[in-house]
């Protein structure tokens, strides 16, 4: 991934350690005002999906200025910053917060205007990041927080070679910054796995009973609290959470339902197997249940022989080491998040994700009961929403294509920058669709990207589809549609690619079952395409989704 980085003080060392991405540095001292004004600078000019900010606050700082005029020339540093923000919107700004030392000797009554510029630097960048959407925060200072002053910074560097940073100082930032890049392109873990005895908890609940269990707001039972408010910030980031636990389900539900100290209550949690079977079982057919794949699973228990045995029996699921010590229970989880779920942003779909899996288990236990799936999928009374990406749909439509592996024809991968500049590019559009029904809404759950190859043939570039609405045939619809779309706007052929992985067989399933193409095949890849004529018929079969949608889905712009 392409990134530059831009400082007040040296950090090509930092710049070099980030060796799994395309990194661009400006060369020069000070440059970095100069190369934000000027659009056409080399670090544009490199073509960038990111640009950090490390700004060394003793630098900004730095000479006898009064306050006033040193606040004024950080007003100046930060409207520079918006403006390259606006200039070049998708272009994701990560502005660092400031440390600043103090650099002189002042009596205990002075101001300490260290503390006057980090705050002031604090809250500019709070307000250009939630005034553009392409601006963030990198929280050096937090870095600085966490380890210290001793540890990241180093004075001998500093004189004799003009570096700021200590060696490992440089290896700390450039791991964040390398994590900043990944959550980009790499999918985040999507479900938490949780035991519930001496993990939600402290003690055993068959034998301690509710009042006997540790969990409080103050005193030994305060840390489960604690542990557990983290938790519930990680499922409204849309995380999947779920419970797996050798207990007997009804004291496990009067904990959860009636503990005054429980923060996590049953409505908390998508999914749960709560029995005394094999916690390997019970998490393979959670996730059958929940249709995500065990690689997406991360599971926290305190009992070391049940970890190994997961590690064992299921090794694509991530098991982290419980901390020996539970006070440390806070800063464990915090680790668990950067390492597995972190994220820029969450979306409104993200923050729904559990009240959508549990409309789901109502939606399959309405397709167990019904006579036939061509009646329950009537009863649903499906609406689709098919419409060009538009500004606020790319942050939805990348994450999907960084994530979706089960119904994906071609797991080609899309930052948010390079879907912009998609759906400016001639001959290339980028579709987004949304699906609701009787239940409620599904949200943003497929997107299509379609190339003109040649005159008169369109490629599927991207045809992909969430999890959550597959076996109701939508993609047939939309597909349906797509191609009446392209039949419109002078098209007579359609080319399909699939190429399989170790987890795309329902994408396979799709292609397999569209009529009329021609097929070609890679010997060495595995990967097949189809072509289709479309100049008189559809490829998809009419009879797979029973004609169940009621209006046409009209396209602002077909591609052209």
């Amino acid at each position: 991934m392409k990134c530059a980085l831009l400082s007040n003080v040296n950090i090509e060392s930092i710049a070099r350690q980030m060796e799994r991405h395309e990194v661009h540095i400006a060369q020069g001292y000070g440059v970095w005002t100069q190369e934000l004004a000027d659009p056409a600078s080399e670090t544009f000019s490199s073509g960038p999906s990111s640009v950090f900010l490390i700004i060394d606050g003793a630098e900004l700082l730095r000479g006898q200025r009064g306050p006033e005029l040193r606040l004024a020339e950080v007003d100046e540093h930060l409207a520079w910053i918006e403006r390259a923000a606006e200039l070049a919107p998708g272009i994701k700004f990560f502005v660092s917060t400031v440390d600043v030392p103090a650099r002189t000797l002042r009596p205990l009554k002075e101001e300490h205007v260290e503390r006057r510029l980090e705050q002031h630097w604090q809250r500019g960048i709070a307000r250009a990041s939630a005034s553009h959407a392409n601006i963030y925060i990198f929280d050096l200072k937090g870095l600085v927080e966490q380890v210290g002053r001793t540890l990241l910074y180093s004075n001998k560097r500093w004189y004799l070679g003009g570096l700021r940073f200590s060696t490992a100082g440089e290896k700390l930032i450039a791991r964040e910054l390398e994590r900043i890049l990944d959550a980009q392109i790499v999918a985040r873990k999507k479900c938490l796995l949780l035991d519930l005895d001496n993990t939600l908890w402290g003690g055993v609940i068959g034998e301690d009973g509710v009042k006997g269990i540790q969990l409080s707001e103050t005193g030994e039972g305060a840390r489960y609290r604690d542990f557990q408010l983290r938790i519930r910030e990680l499922g409204r980031m849309g995380v999947i959470l779920g419970i797996v636990s050798k207990n007997n389900e009804a004291d496990a539900f009067e904990v959860l339902e009636g503990h005054e100290h429980m923060v996590l209550r049953k409505g908390d949690f998508a999914a749960t197997k709560i029995n005394w079977s094999a916690k390997a079982q019970n998490i393979a057919e959670l996730a059958q249940d929940l249709d995500i794949g065990m690689d997406s699973i991360v599971f926290i228990d305190d009992n070391p022989v049940e970890r190994e045995a997961i590690r064992t029996a299921l090794p694509e699921v991530t098991v982290p080491e419980f901390p020996a010590d539970t006070c440390e229970l806070t800063a464990f989880f915090e680790r668990v998040y950067k390492e597995c779920f972190f994220t820029l942003e969450s979306t409104e779909e993200d923050r729904k994700r559990t009240e959508t899996y549990l409309t789901n288990a109502r939606r399959a236990a309405e397709r167990t009961a019904a006579p036939s799936i061509e009646e329950f999928l009537a009863g649903l009374r499906t609406r689709i929403f098919l419409t060009r990406a538009r500004d606020e749909d790319f942050g939805r439509a990348a994450q999907l294509t960084q994530k979706t592996n089960q119904f994906n024809l071609t797991t080609r991968r899309y930052t948010e920058q390079e879907l912009r500049a998609l759906q400016t590019t001639p001959g290339a559009a980028v579709f987004i669709a949304s699906v609701a029904d009787k239940y409620g809404d599904n949200g943003k759950v497929l997107v299509s990207i379609v190339r003109r190859e040649a005159p008169g043939t369109a490629e599927l570039d991207t045809f992909l589809m969430s999890c959550r609405v597959l076996g109701r045939f939508i993609e047939d619809q939309i597909l349906d549609h797509l191609v009446k779309e392209l039949r419109a706007g002078g098209f007579t052929r359609l080319r399909v690619r699939f190429v399989p992985t170790g987890k795309n067989a329902p994408a396979r399933t799709f292609v397999e079952r569209l009529q009329g193409g021609r097929l070609e095949s890679d010997a060495e890849s595995g990967a097949q395409t189809w072509e289709f004529d479309i100049s008189n018929a559809s490829p998809v079969t009419k009879a797979a989704y029973a004609e169940l949608l009621t209006k046409p889905l009209p396209l602002a712009e077909t591609v052209s």
